[in-house]
């Protein structure tokens, strides 16, 4: 099975699944639902998906065979639950399960985007303003220093060679710059980049508890719904490993697999995902005993999620005011270092 990512934006495979559940729950044929699909959708790539599923099924061919061969366009998860209905006989809502999992996971990506948007551009104006005075004013004031008889103060002094540092190498930082986000984005193109990055990830003090927390209510939440859909944990676990978008805690899970094929119980397995607390691990165990582990998952996703939007909150509470103070205390130093020199010289002038 193929990593699981598509093309189609997570939103437009949602409408279309949505389309698509509509169209198996009423009297319209699938051919004719998905002419209607094909000339209303705005994404072009629908449109082609739907025409050509017109000729498959057309053709007598099922509609898992007919979807089957777009899973990089539309994941893995789309594809393996369009089969699980289709063989259930219970399509409409595999699709609508498919639906409500991709906007859960659509709307945790745009919390986390709020989240980092404000002190993101916050940080990059403090950069610009911190570069500005060393590289700008810095300068001007050493000029009417040296004009009036003084000198900047050693540290001072300092800064500024930074600044004329920047500003006669700054076509060689500019690619520097480029040739780090450059390799960045290669390394998240390979596999082994890509389980690599998302291992930091997990690690990072800053946000490691935001994306644990991210990971472990996705994981949760598709695994519950596979387990509705009649599939035992040890499949339902197997296949989230296409779909788990962490690489590093989708390379873990062959560990957890081959555990829970061996008989291992539910909770020593997932404890070495090392995502879930403890009290949560314990429970997967009993639910499992009980028959309740969709329920139970349900539940952890709920929590876990609630856990990473209150990590995101508390993160942005504290970065917000700490990257002003910081701007604050750099630039009322350099003003500081400069303004008493000045001030010494126009005493003695005086």
């Amino acid at each position: 099975m193929s990593a699981g990512k598509q093309s189609i934006p997570g939103e437009d495979i949602s409408l279309f699944s949505r389309q698509l559940a509509l169209i198996a729950d009423s009297d319209v044929s699938m051919q004719e639902g998905l002419a209607i699909i094909g000339e209303k959708s705005d994404n072009r790539q629908i449109k082609r998906i739907s025409g050509e599923m017109i000729e498959n099924l057309s053709k007598g061919v099922s509609f898992y065979d007919s979807v089957k061969g777009y899973e990089s366009k539309l994941g893995s998860l789309f594809i393996e639950m369009t089969g699980i209905g289709e063989r259930s006989g219970n399509l409409p809502t595999m699709l609508e399960r498919v639906a409500d999992s991709i906007d859960k996971d659509n709307e945790t990506k745009q919390k986390l985007r709020s989240a980092v948007m404000y002190p993101t551009i916050l940080g990059v104006l403090m950069l610009a303003v911190i570069v500005l005075l060393i590289v700008y004013v810095l300068p001007m004031f050493d000029e009417i220093l040296t004009s009036l008889g003084g000198e900047m103060p050693g540290v001072t002094k300092g800064i500024m060679n930074v600044g004329f540092f920047i500003s006669n190498n700054i076509l060689w930082i500019i690619l520097a710059i480029a040739v780090l986000i450059l390799l960045y984005i290669l390394t998240k193109i390979t596999e082994k980049g890509r389980i690599f990055t998302d291992h930091i990830k997990l690690k990072l003090p800053i946000i490691r508890k935001i994306e644990s927390a991210n990971v472990a209510s996705r994981f949760s939440r598709n695994l519950s719904m596979l387990m509705k859909s009649g599939m035992n944990l040890t499949l339902s676990v197997e296949m989230l490993k296409a779909i788990t978008y962490n690489k590093y805690i989708a390379n873990k899970l062959d560990g957890v697999i081959d555990m829970l094929g061996k008989g291992i119980k539910p909770d020593v397995a997932f404890e070495e995902l090392k995502l879930f607390p403890t009290l949560l691990v314990k429970l997967f165990s009993v639910a499992n005993e009980t028959g309740h582990m969709d329920a139970m998952l349900d539940k952890a996703a709920d929590i876990m999620e609630k856990t990473g939007d209150e990590q995101m909150e508390r993160l942005t509470t504290v970065l917000e005011p700490l990257l002003i103070i910081i701007l604050s205390l750099l630039v009322g130093f350099i003003l500081i270092s400069v303004i008493l020199p000045v001030t010494g010289i126009m005493n003695e002038i005086g």
